[in-house]
């Protein structure tokens, strides 16, 4: 059996059991530097990319994709979005049970193998901070740009920043977000991630 043929996404939730288990905060920035480099250009980032989509940022319905505890997601109230224009999704029930603690006025919803509680066409922001790069199967990441694609807007715009390539514990290749998004026009980029 490869790992095509498991269940859906059980390679991240195993890998995540050990590496930020239950309510654990793994990647605090207070804890090492190189997340707090990550948090610090993942804010540059985001600043760019929402400038850069010419949306009235009050107007917009976020989707934080992979959300964890949450850190990401709370980094669009900083931004001025409120927390009503707010869904952070995972996998993770005890990731999303820390992040409802720590702001439980976002909506905070714990997805898998079926369709989203959102309907298709709904969402005009979607943001992925450094999930493809933990999937370790194609299938997988097949699977999570198809169901990205199905709930964002015809005019529904992407928020991508990963590494380029995926991590060891995932396998190490390449990550190419054309492959899996060829439907989103690239408005801004950033010149490394």
């Amino acid at each position: 059996m490869t790992a095509d043929d498991g269940p859906r996404f059980q390679q991240i939730r195993d890998d995540y059991a050990a590496l930020e288990p239950g309510q654990s905060d793994t990647w605090n920035p207070l804890l090492r530097d190189v997340e707090l480099e990550h948090r610090v250009e993942l804010l540059r980032a985001l600043v760019h990319a929402l400038r850069a989509s010419g949306r009235p940022h009050d107007e917009l319905t976020v989707v934080d994709v992979g959300c964890g505890n949450g850190r990401s997601t709370r980094l669009y109230l900083e931004l001025g979005l409120k927390p009503a224009q707010l869904t952070g999704v995972d996998l993770r029930g005890g990731a999303l049970a820390l992040a409802a603690t720590l702001n439980p006025a976002i909506t905070w919803r714990e997805v898998g193998d079926a369709p989203w509680p959102m309907a298709a066409g709904s969402v005009s922001w979607v943001s992925l901070c450094t999930v493809f790069s933990s999937i370790a199967s194609a299938a997988d990441r097949r699977h999570l740009a198809a169901e990205i694609t199905r709930i964002a807007s015809p005019t529904g715009q992407l928020f991508f920043w990963d590494r380029t390539h995926a991590l060891d514990f995932a396998g190490g290749q390449p990550l190419v977000p054309g492959d899996w998004f060829d439907g989103f026009a690239v408005i801004w980029q950033a010149d490394t991630v």
